[in-house]
Formats: structure tokens, sequence, C-alpha cells
């Protein structure tokens, strides 16, 4: 009788202070197919995973994403059965500096070994070289590993498709430039010149005003890593920038190639920017080390269709390192994408520095487990990190706007401040996801000390004029908690006896007052004394709208309440509604990640399908639209490499829903053009789920 996996495994002790993990897999059947399959365990639950011997196992394939992104992993001993290494498999365990191939591998799919930067010695035992995916290696410079094939292998492994790469120096390719561009998101209009081209080897010469000197900065950036360029003064064909308010509105630009130069120009400095973008898309080769020859005769003439194109990542489930929020940073703005919402506060930690409230950051952001993984989660940004994320930021005209969650979500900070609930209640972070019933207390003079300083210690790191400040899930049982605080409803009843007060039918009580007073009081606060607009969730429990606010439709099938509610209240609102934009969703049944709750699928098609009118019209669209945003809740993104997987190519589709008109938009077009940019971002080692 088959045996299951056997663990040797020294048991995870709470403090996160362990012993090196060996995994060994003895004998018998590996459970593989299910949400919780041992190739999920491996992954998500043995964090600490250094060593994995799978040589009996009877295995014949490692899953995509088997083992994504362990970094720990220092040693993997296949199974002897092995034939298929599926799809990023291995993708990152840059710890990796040996690997050997079973003589029955035959197939080694798309990125299984990407970004396995520490690969130094690969031996296959196939005599026959395995189909290999031309990406396998993506972000590896293969021609560092040492090849060790079987005696009298070698020739057919040189001659065998891919597998030739790790034989030659890698060289530069020039490449013929492709008929119609790959550009996401698709410009409004574009124009192809026939029979005219400029060759990329006269660029180089820059012409541009003072006032432009980042967007200069940003075009060496691009020409230097697309084509080589490291000399800006001697090209004859000039790159030309400059500024005309009469092209559009904000972000407008012109970009124009003909067989004397480029010339771009945008109403303002992010309308160049987004030019250099455009650009940066066009030069983008087929194959890797490519680099296109010349540039087809091309006049595009572009503008977005919303103000705002947003990603939420949150780095309190899961912490996201500091240099990682960058490269987030420099590849959204790559495909127009315009803020970075951080979500620094909730149940599971509290992640940015308040001076005069220390103990946030020294008591509340660590944690160990996040649901079973049972991994420890530490980190918080400071001050002065975030001063120079806004800076960094800017340069790719990204704003960064801050979130800080009220009157739920704030266990982390009633765990530091217990005096911010009710009843001073002693409560431990929250290291499972899920909806507290603890709240920040309305009735309690501190509360609004604390958020008051809070919020002005953060107006002077943040330098957008927006402020985000949660209020969801507070309605859905938790508001019940105020009903037992004798304080909190001391205040309802004079709140009642207000002569101003209406009621209002349907409601389940009246808790939900205390809400809109906290609100108005915090609200009324960041406008008088901050100058700061608040944004916030939309619930039906916000039965009304404060004026200057800009309010989020996320829920599921309650898109067009929200919408009514701004219209009602002559609101802005930002369209992220989970049926298309909820991103840590899986892109597809079975992908990661795999939980256990019911996760819905969020497929790219869903994605690209969302129209940012919904249906309601023009007057919609220029009075109460503000944009749109795809939110990565991180309960189950666990590695940077897993937001990027999470994130792309969904955001794409995203961006170009936010940007582009609706009469552009064809979805089987946005694939074609997505291959192309797929490739580059493989290239360049960045993760994404498969189309």
């Amino acid at each position: 009788m088959k045996k299951c996996l056997t663990l040797l495994i020294a048991m995870l002790a709470l403090a996160g202070t362990l012993a090196q993990a060996q995994i060994v897999k003895k004998e018998g059947a590996f459970r593989c197919g299910g949400w919780n399959d041992d190739f999920r365990q491996l992954r998500d639950l043995h964090w600490n995973m250094e060593e994995l011997d799978m040589s009996l196992a009877d295995c014949d394939s490692i899953r995509q994403n088997a083992l994504h992104s362990r970094h720990r992993l220092k040693k993997i001993v296949f199974p002897d059965k092995l034939r298929i290494i599926g799809s990023q498999a291995l993708f990152a365990c840059d710890s990796i500096e040996s690997l050997i191939l079973p003589a029955g591998t035959e197939r080694i799919e798309s990125r299984a070994f990407g970004n396995c930067t520490g690969l130094k010695t690969l031996t296959v035992l196939a005599p026959t070289p395995p189909l290999l995916a031309e990406d396998a290696f993506s972000g590896v410079d293969v021609s560092k590993i040492r090849l060790v094939v079987p005696k009298g292998s070698k020739k057919a492994y040189k001659s065998a498709p891919n597998w030739d790469r790790f034989f030659k120096k890698p060289r530069t390719v020039a490449e013929q430039c492709p008929d119609e561009y790959a550009i996401i998101p698709v410009p409004n209009r574009i124009v192809y010149h026939s029979g005219k081209t400029l060759s990329t080897k006269s660029l180089g010469k820059i012409i541009a005003p003072a006032s432009l000197v980042n967007e200069q900065e940003r075009l060496k950036e691009v020409l230097g890593h697309r084509l080589g360029i490291k000399n800006f003064n001697k090209g004859k064909c000039p790159i030309t920038l400059g500024i005309d308010n009469k092209i559009g509105g904000k972000e407008a630009y012109r970009l124009v190639i003909d067989e004397d130069g480029i010339s771009i120009t945008g109403a303002d400095a992010t309308g160049v920017f987004y030019g250099i973008m455009t650009l940066d898309q066009m030069l983008v080769p087929e194959q890797e080390g490519g680099r296109l020859a010349y540039l087809n005769a091309v006049t595009v003439e572009d503008s977005p269709r919303t103000g705002m194109r947003e990603l939420m990542v949150d780095p309190c489930r899961i912490f996201i390192p500091f240099e990682d929020l960058k490269g987030m940073v420099v590849e959204m703005a790559r495909y127009k994408m315009n803020a970075l919402h951080l979500h620094l506060t909730d149940d599971q930690a509290w992640r940015i520095e308040i001076k005069k409230n220390p103990r946030l950051t020294e008591l509340g952001s660590f944690r160990v487990g996040m649901d079973d993984m049972q991994m420890p989660i530490g980190g918080f940004y400071t001050q002065e990190q975030m001063k120079e994320l806004v800076v960094f930021a800017s340069q790719y005209h990204v704003e960064i706007i801050p979130e800080i969650e009220m009157p739920g979500h704030q266990v982390a900070a009633i765990h530091c401040y217990p005096e911010l609930t009710c009843g001073a209640v002693q409560l431990p972070i929250r290291t499972t996801c899920g909806v507290s019933d603890n709240l920040l207390c309305p009735s309690n003079e501190f509360t609004y000390e604390f958020l008051e300083n809070v919020f002005t210690e953060l107006s002077s790191v943040f330098t957008s004029k927006y402020v985000h400040l949660g209020g969801d899930e507070a309605g859905n049982p938790p508001l019940e908690c105020w009903s037992g605080c004798e304080s909190c409803q001391a205040l309802l009843k004079d709140i009642m006896s207000s002569p101003d007060t209406k009621p209002k039918p349907g409601s389940r009580n009246d808790n939900w007052r205390l809400q809109k007073y906290m609100f108005d009081r915090v609200i009324d606060f960041l406008h008088r004394k901050l100058d700061k607009t608040p944004m916030f969730w939309y619930e039906t429990d916000f039965h009304e709208i404060q004026p200057g606010c800009i309010v989020f439709a996320w829920r599921h099938g309650l898109t067009a309440t929200a919408i009514d509610a701004a219209i009602r209240c002559n609101a802005k609102i930002m369209l992220c509604p989970g049926e298309h934009c909820y991103l840590d969703y899986p892109a597809a049944k079975g992908d990661m990640p795999e939980v256990n709750w019911g996760m819905p699928v969020t497929s790219l098609a869903q994605t690209y399908r969302l129209d940012p009118a919904w249906g309601y019209g023009k007057d919609f669209e220029a009075n109460n639209l503000f944009g749109v945003a795809g939110t990565l809740w991180s309960e189950c993104i666990n590695s940077t490499e897993r937001l990027y997987y999470m994130a792309f190519p969904r955001a794409l589709a995203l961006s170009e829903a936010g940007w582009s008109r609706q009469e552009n938009r064809d979805y089987q077009d946005f694939l074609k053009r997505l291959a192309r940019i797929s490739r580059d971002m493989h290239h360049r080692g960045i993760c994404t789920a498969n189309p």
C-alpha cells in the first residue's frame, strides 16, 4: 500500500526561528490536483524549505507554478519518473546553483526556470534533448550556465531548438520592424505612412526644453535599454520633445516618426512622458537580445478616457519590500497607469511610521502567520522611504495615494493602543483573513486625536491631494459592536435628537449614523486643515456621500447601486468592481492562488470587458467617473514575483479599459498586441500569468 508524503521537517516555531528545513518524498503517490495538493503545501506552507528530495515520488511532472518563487530553496532532487517541468514551475528559485534533470525528461515549458539567476550548472541526463520553450530561462543569462549532457549527445543539444543558446555567446540581433506596432493601451488614432522608415542607428540626439529635463532622462533610459545608445549627442536624426497645450486635454500627446527623426509633443509633461512610453513599446523586439533596425513612419494621436488608472497593493497581509514598490511603479507606468494606492493599515499590520505613535510600528508591524502560511511577516516603511518613493514615482508620472482604514480593519492599531476601541479591549494582531467585529470607537476623543495626528504626519509625506479612508466591511455585522458601548449609544441619542436627523427606511439599526459622524469629523479635518480630498470604499451603509469625496465601487453586484449613489450625491466614483478588477483572484480555474474559501475567478477577458461608463452614458463619464482601479489584496501573495504574476497581464487589460476609447477596443486585437508585449516582459524577467 502506497504511503502518503513523509515530511522530515522541524516543527515550525511561532517565533519563526527555524532550523534548515529538509523535505523528503520517500515513496508513494504524490498528491497533484485540488486546491491543497502537495505542491501547494510545499510552495506556500513550507516557507523556509531549503532542500527537497522527490527522487522516489510517484510523480512524472512538476506542475505549473509548483515551487514558484521559493527563494530559500537551494537544492531539489527531481522524481526519477520525471517527464515534464511545467510553466514557471521553479520561477525565481534563485538560490539553486545546480540542477540535475532525469533521463526521462521530455519537455520543459515556458519560464520553468525563469529568474533562476543563481543557477551555475545544469545537468541533463536525457540522451535526446527535451523540448525546451524559448523562454524557459527568461531573465537568466544562459551563457553563464555550464550545461552537462550525456556522452555522445553534445552534437544533438547544439543543434536542438533553444538548447543551442547554451553553446553560443550572446549577441545582439538586428530585427525588422513589425508591420503594425503592438501598443497597450491602444491609441486613439494611429496612421502608418507607407514606404517611409527611420534607421534606429541614426537616433541619439535629443532636443528638449529645460522644462522637460525629467522626460529627457526617461527617454535616455528607453534608448539605452532598447537600442544600446550611450552617446546622446551624435545621432543625425533627432528626437524632439516639446509642449503644445493645443493638442488635447491633460496627458494628451502626439508622436510622429518619419525618415528625419522622431517628434513627441505633449499637452503637458505627462503627455510627453506617455509619448515616450509609446515609443518604448514600438521598440520592443521579437526575441531576447533583439534590436529593431528601423522604425516604420507613423503618426500617433492619443489622450486618456479617464483621469486616473490605479493599482492598489496591500503590504499589510504580506509585506512588500520598499525597493519592489519602485519596480512596480516603473512597470505600471509603461502602460500609462498613473496612481499607486498603498493599503498601509489593516487588522494584520500597521506599515507606516508615525512618529507621535511609535508603538504602531514597534508592536504592530510583525506577526507570525497568514491563515495556514505560518511564516514570520514583518516590516514597515519609514516616512523618509515614502518621501523617496513619492519623488521617484513622480519621475514616472505616478501618484502615490496612502490609505488609512477606519472604522474597521484597524485591529493592528487597536493592538498597539487599546483605547482606540470600545471598552479598551486588548486584541492580538489578526493572523487570518476575514472581518473583525472590533471597530474604532466613534465616541472617544482619543480616536480623533489619533486619526488627526496620523493624517497630519502623512500630509507632509505624501504630496497627493488624495487620501483613502477605507470604510469597508464595518456594517455587516461589526457596526453592532457599538450597541453595547454606553458612550456610543449616548452619542447616537444626541445625533438622533438633532432636528436635521432624517429617518432612513430599510436600515438595520441606526449605528450607521455613528459611522457617518466619524467620517464627517475626519473628512472636515482633511478638507479644512490639510486640503486633502478623501476617498473611501462605497458601502450601502453610506446613505450619503459627503461633498468633495470620491467613492470606490468594489462589491460584486453593487456597482450600479454605488453609481446611483454617486450621481444622486453629485460625487466622483472610481470603478474597481470585483467582477473585473480584483486581480488577487486567480485568472483561471486552478491557477494561483489556491485557497479554500471559494475565491472566484477574474479572467483576463473579464478584466478587459470592463466598460468604465457601465452603460450610464456620456453625462456620467463627464460628471461622475473618476477612473478605474485594480486591487491586489495580499492574503495569498507571498512574494514580489507572485505580486507581478497576479497583476500582469490583467493590469494591461485594465489600463486599456481606463485609457482607450470604447470604439477602439477589441479583445482579439488586444491579445495579438499582448503576445509581443508579454514576450518582452518575460525577456526582462517579469513574471506574468499566461494570457
